[in-house]
């Protein structure tokens, strides 16, 4: 009901609902996992591994419930028609300071890959570098003057720096499941490359994006394949919520309790988002 309320809200534009809603969607599912413990070895890793919080973890439970109520919360108003735009601007500052925090992370966790000599080799980090799209998504709804930026320097950061490590055997290694079971995707692995071949390929696809993206400050026609690519990027990934059965916590029943590979994988809806707002910016502010 609240996505159609939204929907027919007065003055929205496509571009406006569909952040709206991906933002919601994204805040009211992750506060469920919060709240229903679904995403308890999320945060248990996230705290063991801090420099400052790892004497938190016996608080493990009400840090849940806190975070997940306070995520369900801010969805909801932000998702809500009859909630007045001052408290929604509540609920995006919000979104600003979750994000920021969650940031924070890079900086007090281990999230390299020591396998491949640590920094910049990145590992569960690269989850955490999404929030830069999903800051400057928050930013954008809230008026604040260039919030477009931020969103293409987290798209470009996302593509880029994952797109690199495509071309390393731990990431093949991570890539290949996502696409045996996916029946788009799977051919790739039995007909024509093998794993680490595939995840080169997709690497060479994100890094092209990524060059493509940066034509945002100089050429329009580039800049939309930019992305219209990066936006193809994220459907396909956001594709394996479907296909990928780990996706889902196999210990709580399955569907709709995602997993730490789920949590991933969702945050591309907003990344999604945010391609829609800059194919808008884009083609309003450039002159070629």
């Amino acid at each position: 009901m609240f996505a159609l309320a939204e929907r027919l809200r007065p003055g929205r534009t496509f571009t406006e609902v569909f952040v709206t809603l991906s933002l919601a969607v994204l805040l009211i599912w992750f506060g469920l996992m919060n709240i229903s413990g679904a995403s308890a070895p999320v945060v248990e890793r996230w705290l063991t591994g801090h420099a400052f919080l790892g004497s938190l973890l016996k608080h493990k439970q009400y840090i849940m419930w806190g975070l997940g109520g306070l995520q369900a919360l801010s969805g909801l108003l932000i998702a809500l028609y009859s909630v007045p735009d001052r408290v929604k601007r509540i609920a995006y500052w919000f979104v600003v300071a979750y994000s920021l925090g969650a940031l924070s992370l890079m900086f007090t966790n281990n999230v390299w890959i020591d396998s491949l000599g640590g920094f910049p080799a990145i590992g569960s980090g690269q989850g955490i570098i999404k929030y830069v799209t999903l800051l400057g998504l928050a930013l954008w709804r809230l008026g604040i003057r260039h919030a477009e930026t931020v969103m293409l320097l987290g798209l470009i950061l996302v593509l880029g720096w994952i797109g690199g490590m495509k071309f390393t055997a731990p990431e093949a290694a991570g890539v290949e499941p996502l696409l045996k079971t996916s029946p788009v995707f799977n051919w790739w692995l039995t007909e024509h490359f093998s794993k680490q071949g595939a995840s080169n390929v997709i690497g060479v696809i994100e890094l092209v994006t990524v060059l493509l993206l940066s034509a945002y400050w100089w050429n329009r026609k580039l800049f939309t394949l930019g992305y219209l690519l990066a936006a193809f990027t994220f459907v396909v990934t956001l594709s394996f919520l479907v296909t990928f059965a780990p996706a889902w916590n196999a210990k709580m029943g399955g569907f709709p309790y995602l997993a730490s590979s789920g949590l991933f994988l969702l945050k591309d809806l907003p990344l999604l988002a945010a391609c829609f707002v800059l194919s808008v910016r884009g083609a309003a502010t450039s002159g070629h």
